[in-house]
C-alpha cells in the first residue's frame, strides 16, 4: 500500500497545531482530519485484503491466427465500494484487440466482474499469461492499492489449419468409420432387416422374422472400418532448400497436425514420428491426437539429413491396416504447387503424403 504524500504532511501539520493551538475549534478540526485519514487507511486496508483475482482456467489452446478468449474474474469480498479499479493481464508475444487486458473498472460491494478479451497468435509455441496487476484506493485517493497477483495461464498455440483433405481408405473391417460399402459390413452391429430378394444369402436370414410373419426376411448389417494414422514428420534441415528453409518447415507442420486433427475427429488411433530435435517417437493409440498436436506445437528442427526409408523403418513397428503418412520437403513442394494452381481438391494422396498405405 502507497501512502500519498499529502497524508504525512496534513498529518504532521494537523498535529502541530493541535498541540500547540489554544483555540478549540482549531483542534476539533485537526482531529476531524486526523480522523478522516484513519477511516480512509482502514477502508483501503479492507479493499486489499477482500478483493481477489483468480483465472477461469489454467490451461488454453488455440491454433496460430485464430482468435481466442482470455478471461479471468475480480471479486470485492467486501461490503465497501471500490470506485475506480485499474487492472492489467500480461500477454506477451500475442496480439490483443482493443486493448482488452487492460481497463478501468469500478467494483460494488460483494461483486464479482468477469474481465474478457481476444487474442490471436501468429507463432506456434508454448507461452504463459500472467501476472494480473490491479490498483485502487480509497475514496479519497489517500492510500494506493497496487497488487500483483501471479494467476498463471498456460497457453498452447498449436500449428495453423490448412486445407487439405485427408484419406482415410483402404482400412480394416469393424471400426468407428461408417461407409456405404458392404466390404466392411460389421455382422455384430445389425442395422435393420428387410424383404428376402433372389441371391441373399442363407446366413443372412433372420429366421426368427421369418418364422413370425411367415415370410423370408433378410439382415442388414454396419458397414464400418478402422484406420489407424501414422505421420513420420522429417525436419532435418539439410534436407531443405536453404532460402524456404524456415517457412517450408512450418508448412510441413501444419500438414502433419491437419492429418493428426483428422484422425481425433475419426476417432481413429494415431501415432508420431519425427526426424528432429529429440527425435519423438509415439506407437498408433487411441485419444493421442492431443498429446501429438502439443508436440506439434513445440517441436523444432534437428541438424542433418535423414538417411533412411521412414517407410520400411517404421513398418514392422505399425500395426496392419495402418496408414502411413510422410511429411518431407518433396510433399511440402507438392503442396505448394498445388495451392498456386488453385486446385480444389488437395488431399493427402495427391500430393504423395500417403505412402502405399496398403501394405502396412
Amino acid at each position: 500500500m502507497k501512502v500519498s504524500p499529502l497524508v504525512y504532511v496534513s498529518t504532521g501539520i494537523s498535529l502541530l497545531f493541535f498541540l500547540v493551538s489554544p483555540y478549540k475549534l482549531l483542534q476539533f478540526i485537526c482531529l476531524g482530519v486526523l480522523f478522516v485519514f484513519l477511516i480512509s487507511f482502514f477502508y483501503a486496508l479492507v479493499l486489499k485484503r477482500s478483493i481477489k483475482v483468480e483465472r477461469n482456467t489454467e490451461k488454453l489452446k488455440l491454433a496460430c491466427k485464430e482468435h481466442s478468449e482470455i478471461s479471468f474474474t475480480i471479486k470485492n469480498f467486501s461490503p465497501l465500494t471500490a470506485f475506480v479499479c485499474y487492472f492489467f493481464d500480461e500477454v506477451p508475444y500475442f496480439q490483443i484487440f482493443n486493448d482488452g487486458n487492460k481497463g478501468i473498472t469500478s467494483l460494488r460491494p460483494h461483486e464479482i466482474r468477469k474481465i474478457t478479451y481476444e487474442v490471436t497468435s501468429r507463432d506456434r509455441g508454448l507461452f504463459h499469461a500472467g501476472p494480473v496487476r490491479f490498483r485502487t484506493s480509497d475514496p479519497l485517493g489517500l492510500f494506493l492499492i497496487d497488487m500483483e497477483v501471479q494467476a498463471p495461464l498456460e497457453i498452447t498455440v498449436r500449428p495453423a489449419r490448412i486445407k487439405l483433405i485427408t484419406e482415410a481408405i483402404p482400412g480394416i473391417p469393424q471400426g468407428n468409420i461408417k461407409i456405404n460399402n458392404p466390404c466392411y459390413e460389421d455382422i455384430t452391429m445389425r442395422r435393420s432387416i428387410r424383404e428376402y430378394m433372389n441371391g441373399d444369402e442363407q446366413k443372412r436370414i433372420n429366421w426368427r422374422a421369418s418364422a413370425k410373419f411367415d415370410a423370408l426376411f433378410t439382415n442388414q448389417y454396419e458397414a464400418s472400418f478402422d484406420a489407424p494414422f501414422f505421420v513420420f514428420l522429417n525436419l532435418a534441415i539439410d534436407d531443405y532448400d536453404l532460402h524456404t528453409r524456415t517457412f517450408h518447415m512450418e508448412k510441413a507442420i501444419e500438414i502433419a497436425a491437419n492429418i493428426v486433427e483428422k484422425s481425433r475427429v475419426l476417432r481413429q488411433r494415431c501415432g508420431f514420428a519425427a526426424y528432429a530435435e529429440g527425435f519423438p517417437y509415439l506407437p498408433p493409440h487411441q485419444n493421442q491426437a492431443d498429446s501429438i498436436l502439443d508436440i506439434l506445437s513445440v517441436i523444432k528442427s534437428a541438424q542433418g539429413k535423414i538417411n533412411y526409408n521412414p517407410q520400411t523403418r517404421f513398418k514392422n513397428q505399425l500395426p496392419h491396416g495402418t496408414l502411413f503418412f510422410e511429411i518431407g520437403p518433396e510433399e511440402v513442394d507438392k503442396y505448394f504447387a498445388k495451392v498456386e494452381a488453385n486446385k480444389q481438391d488437395i488431399n493427402t494422396q495427391n500430393v504423395g503424403i500417403m505412402k502405399n498405405a496398403g501394405n502396412l
